[in-house]
């Protein structure tokens, strides 16, 4: 696991103030037993003087005390109310994104609570009085059963002396920190969230090792500007399309460092509740990008295609019979997406375009079960894969890799990838033919050194990717001045054995500038919906994914600093084919 910088540590405990005690003696404890001669009368006038004394004594006392509870109230903590303070400067480092804007940092707040009262009916009105969101009842039953009951967490200065104003003696105030998360639910995934105790629960934040105090802040490579978009544009997507959930990502092809990664639901790490058990929350704090594992459809034919480049079993001019019967389970013939079928013989990069499932069956035949296999885990889309987060999930292969499951997978089906891999594996397609290693780390630069694919595979691959964005079904997602290249898929979700009746997944996968690529993007969708009477059509990628990811394009492109240039487009290669033009071939 590449790991966050780090140094070492010192665990500081807090220190506590001590309650003053207040000693009262009746005063007639103090008079002489000698005084039995004195008379009645005389002993009678003492005792006046010395009730009118002790009146203007203990009145003294009030008025001093109502005065400096009034204007000095901060002095009077300890008499009855006390104070424990906390001695840790602040005890976790602050996380920043690339460009240094604050995305976490520690507040010292107070913590309220009561020991022993006295009353509790009386104290459960007066604190609820202050705190109006608390529950009466359920405090007056703390209270009424339990010697120490804590009221709040992250007391503000007003209800703090309006406390104090109320008369409620056996109030506690604690000096405690607090983690604060200056975006609320924006990034939450990755940041993750810290309990009470700052004890990190999920994120970055889990990477803070237990009781422990960093000293260096926390650079990531996320632009909370990126995220915004990616996370406002998948949302508006949600409502629009009628999905029940959607992520994306944004990463730089060349490095993998992660610009922006988005799961949506999603929650606000400031008021989430640290109970597991509730399932909501579960939901929420699932990470789909880092975490989840998916059949993501027709967008995996970029592998299929490269694959085949790849092994010199095809090139981008070699014809494939689209109306051929291709036999799999069952014994029945493949079909292409909705059926769609071509009369004549189509060349490999028009098998990209139409999205065609028996022309990809074809390429996979020819490379043989084994070979797509070595291919796939040479990309990195079957092992899991290493982050500076602990939510991380793992590919799901077929119990057997059979002739049918060769078939199936080389268009999107039967194996199932995680977001994340898929999309650093888009990326060794389009840079030139380097694995990367994704990060969240700003300092963590992934080195490219490891080819996986000849520089030529990959300039035709996005050479094809460029003619589907295009000519096919991701003319949605094409931005002006930045030559977009990217794919199309809709899987069907599979469940009780079988590809219908649960929906599907729309998804889409990118990269721009075309004729440089620097970032790859991914987006999807779970279980969009159609809705004519409104003019969408979300039921496949072309009428969600797509566009969303075209939107989100055009956004960031300006804060990635991306050239725009209407005159530049992806390099022909059909062309430069026929000319014998094409770059020399790079051994692995």
């Amino acid at each position: 696991m590449v790991n966050l910088k780090k140094n070492k540590f010192t665990n500081v405990k807090a220190t506590a103030g001590n309650d003053l005690s207040f000693l009262f003696h009746d005063s007639r404890n103090g008079l002489s037993n000698n005084r039995n001669d004195i008379d009645k009368i005389s002993l009678s006038r003492e005792r006046v003087h010395l009730a009118k004394f002790l009146f203007i004594f203990v009145f003294a006392i009030f008025i001093v005390r109502s005065t400096s509870l009034a204007i000095f109230p901060g002095e009077i903590l300890s008499k009855p109310n006390k104070i424990i303070s906390n001695s840790i400067k602040n005890p976790l480092p602050e996380i920043y994104d690339r460009n240094d804007k604050l995305l976490a940092t520690t507040i010292e707040t107070k913590r309220a609570s009561i020991r022993n009262p006295v009353n509790p009916e009386e104290t459960a009105r007066m604190i609820k009085a202050v705190i109006p969101e608390l529950n009466k009842d359920v405090l007056l039953n703390k209270l009424e059963n339990k010697s120490y009951v804590e009221i709040a967490d992250n007391i503000n200065d007003i209800q703090y002396y309006d406390i104090l104003n109320s008369g409620v003696a056996e109030v506690e105030f604690h000096s405690v920190w607090r983690r604060i998360y200056i975006n609320k639910q924006l990034a939450s995934h990755i940041i993750g969230y810290s309990g009470r105790d700052l004890i990190g629960l999920s994120g970055i934040e889990k990477t803070i090792p237990k009781s422990k105090i960093l000293h260096e802040d926390i650079k990531l490579s996320i632009d909370i500007s990126v995220q915004f978009h990616l996370e406002d544009q998948i949302a508006k997507g949600i409502e629009l399309y009628g999905a029940e959930s959607g992520f994306g990502i944004v990463m730089d092809a060349n490095n993998g460092q992660i610009i922006a990664s988005a799961s949506l639901p999603t929650f606000d790490p400031n008021i989430i509740n640290k109970n597991y058990t509730n399932g909501a929350v579960k939901e929420s704090t699932f990470n789909q990008v880092f975490q989840g594992s998916y059949e993501l459809g027709s967008v995996m034919k970029i592998m299929t295609l490269a694959m085949g480049l790849e092994s010199s079993q095809i090139d981008i001019n070699d014809k494939f019979d689209d109306n051929i019967c291709i036999k799999i389970a069952a014994n029945r013939c493949l079909n292409n997406y909705r059926n769609q079928s071509s009369e004549n013989l189509i060349n490999s990069v028009d098998c990209l375009v139409r999205s065609s499932n028996r022309c990809m069956a074809q390429i996979a035949i020819k490379v043989g079960r084994e070979n797509q296999k070595s291919f796939l885990q040479k990309v990195g889309l079957l092992d899991e894969y290493l982050l500076e987060v602990y939510e991380t999930g793992a590919p799901i292969l077929p119990e057997r890799w059979t002739d049918n499951s060769m078939i199936t997978i080389s268009f999107g089906q039967g194996l199932s990838v995680v977001p994340l891999s898929f999309t650093s594996s888009v990326a060794a397609m389009v840079n030139g033919g380097y694995k990367i290693q994704p990060s969240l780390n700003y300092y963590n630069n992934s080195k490219k050194e490891n080819r996986v694919i000849r520089e030529n595979t990959s300039t035709k691959t996005i050479y094809a990717m460029r003619q589907v964005v295009k000519h096919g079904s991701g003319k949605k997602a094409d931005v002006k001045g930045y030559a977009v290249i990217g794919k199309t898929g809709t899987a069907d979700i599979p469940c009780n054995g079988a590809y219908s009746g649960c929906g599907n997944r729309t998804s889409f996968v990118g990269a721009f500038p075309g004729w440089d690529p620097k970032y790859v993007i991914l987006v999807s969708y779970e279980r969009p919906k159609e809705n004519p009477s409104r003019g969408i059509m979300g039921g496949s990628s072309f009428h969600n994914a797509g566009p969303t990811a075209g939107e989100i394009i055009r956004l960031i492109a300006p804060i990635l600093n991306v050239e725009y240039n209407v005159d530049k487009d992806v390099k022909d290669v059909k062309k430069d084919i026929s000319k014998n033009n094409l770059i020399e071939e790079n051994s692995l």
